[in-house]
């Protein structure tokens, strides 16, 4: 029994995550009409409505309208393109210069912090393999929820946020690191 309800969790998870955790973005095109374009953050999965008429899948890239052949290009994260009749419709908009710059930049900065002894005195953050980890998780989810916000203002201020809360995490674990050196040296 306990075999058959691990799957059923998986399962409601995964569809939990459908429901809550989708970007969906409407365009109204003067030709096709209204375009409904919903991707799932972590499984990937994208649907296509045109009109009210969800598109079949043929892959993952590949669907058809009403007969027609569509192909996708792209994802939420980095814009969208469908090609429809030898036409692109742009359904989700390509990130600004500046998102991917409060994205990337604060983030390369406290990879290099973390990697000059130096400059870890001053503030220790933690670096290489599990900063970069750390940090790149930070860059996509700063990106993620950049694109969900309309204003460029809310933009901004998530762009930071999630810059800080990445900062005090790896802070938090940087001292962590070396309270553990620091009693294994007084223990010996």
């Amino acid at each position: 029994m306990l075999a058959l309800a691990a799957p059923a969790r998986l399962l409601h998870f995964n569809i939990y995550c459908e429901r809550r955790i989708s970007m969906k973005t409407t365009v109204n095109h003067p030709i096709h009409g209204e375009i409904v374009y919903t991707e799932t953050a972590f499984l990937g999965k994208k649907s296509i409505t045109v009109n009210g008429v969800e598109a079949v899948a043929i892959s993952k890239k590949e669907f058809m309208i009403d007969g027609k052949h569509a192909t996708l290009k792209g994802s939420f994260l980095f814009g969208a393109t469908l090609c429809l009749e030898g036409e692109s419709i742009e359904v989700c908009p390509k990130p600004h210069g500046y998102e991917i710059f409060l994205a990337v930049v604060p983030f390369l900065i406290l990879l290099i912090w973390g990697n000059v002894p130096a400059l870890c005195t001053i503030f220790p953050v933690v670096g290489g393999m599990i900063g970069g980890a750390l940090y790149g998780v930070g860059a996509v989810l700063s990106l993620f929820f950049m694109k969900k916000a309309s204003k460029a203002q809310s933009k901004i201020l998530i762009g930071l946020g999630v810059f800080a809360l990445t900062a005090l995490i790896s802070f938090i674990i940087a001292c962590v690191i070396i309270t553990a050196i620091v009693a294994s040296e007084i223990l010996l």
